[in-house]
């Protein structure tokens, strides 16, 4: 079920008390911090806006913020986020040099996600009883243009409580839509065998029945409204926003008007 019409998300700003691990992996290499939260400690991945990938900066934490609010209005699990807000004296009290010029370079508020803990990535097959789950994840990930929930890369948790979703960084590519020559497909376009084949779900779901599933994403699809925007982009840090958001919603709110014909994809490309 989509968020109810009064809910409101709000994404609490925390502040980190030391740096534990750097994750080796991924294009950012994000820092695993302790933080102190208004209910005590908590462990966060946390995405420095210094270290974003591919020229992006703070837009592409704006995409993991999006990412993970859309994610839940469309029913989808994630990982609570926060703000961590990385003050100016903080660097200095971590003795490792490297680590001390990446938080320099990123001072304010950065993306942090909550650290799962006793929890696998998901490893196909699909259990037959998250068919439906899964693909609930397939057409928001078609929705959103994220080509970064890969077979080699799943980026979900498998959970007693269902998938789990992260990384949304390199989702909603149509929010510049001048990095690609002659700008992005719309969203029933974009769903072409060459770009979702390579879907961690697509396997397991080609070939079944999914009308169900499609029609009842189609129909929280059809809820979205330019009121469900500005209750995430509230939550956006005011530097980070910019025309891009713009973009974004103007290509989802085109998806919705012509959700007949991004249903009718969906079901061609898991025919």
């Amino acid at each position: 079920m989509p968020w109810e019409s009064n809910y409101y998300p709000v994404i609490p700003i925390v502040y980190p008390i030391y740096v534990g691990k750097s994750k080796d992996t991924g294009r950012t290499k994000p820092l695993e911090m302790r933080c102190e939260t208004n209910d005590g400690p908590a462990d966060y991945i946390v995405k420095l806006w210094g270290n974003a990938d591919l020229g992006l900066g703070s837009h592409s934490l704006v995409r993991e913020i999006y990412g993970s609010l859309l994610s839940n209005f469309f029913g989808l699990l994630t990982p609570e986020i926060a703000l961590v807000n990385i003050e100016p004296d903080f660097p200095m009290s971590q003795p490792n040099p490297e680590i001390q010029s990446r938080l320099n370079q990123s001072l304010g508020l950065n993306f942090g996600s909550k650290l799962m803990t006793g929890v696998a990535i998901f490893n196909n097959p699909i259990p037959s009883t998250r068919m439906s789950d899964a693909a609930k994840v397939f057409c928001f990930d078609m929705l959103i243009g994220n080509l970064d929930r890969r077979i080699n890369k799943p980026n979900v948790f498998h959970t007693a409580e269902g998938f789990i979703l992260f990384d949304h960084e390199q989702a909603f590519p149509f929010s510049r839509p001048l990095t690609m020559l002659g700008g992005y497909p719309s969203a029933w376009d974009f769903i072409r065998e060459e770009w979702s084949r390579n879907h961690v779900f697509f396997p397991g779901l080609r070939g079944r029945d999914c009308l169900l599933e499609i029609e009842a994403f189609v129909m929280i699809l059809d809820e979205l409204s330019g009121n469900i925007f500005d209750k995430i982009e509230e939550q956006i840090p005011a530097a980070w926003r910019t025309p891009d958001l713009q973009a974004l919603r103007n290509y989802l709110l085109n998806a919705r008007d012509n959700a007949q014909l991004f249903k009718r994809s969906l079901q061609e490309i898991l025919a």
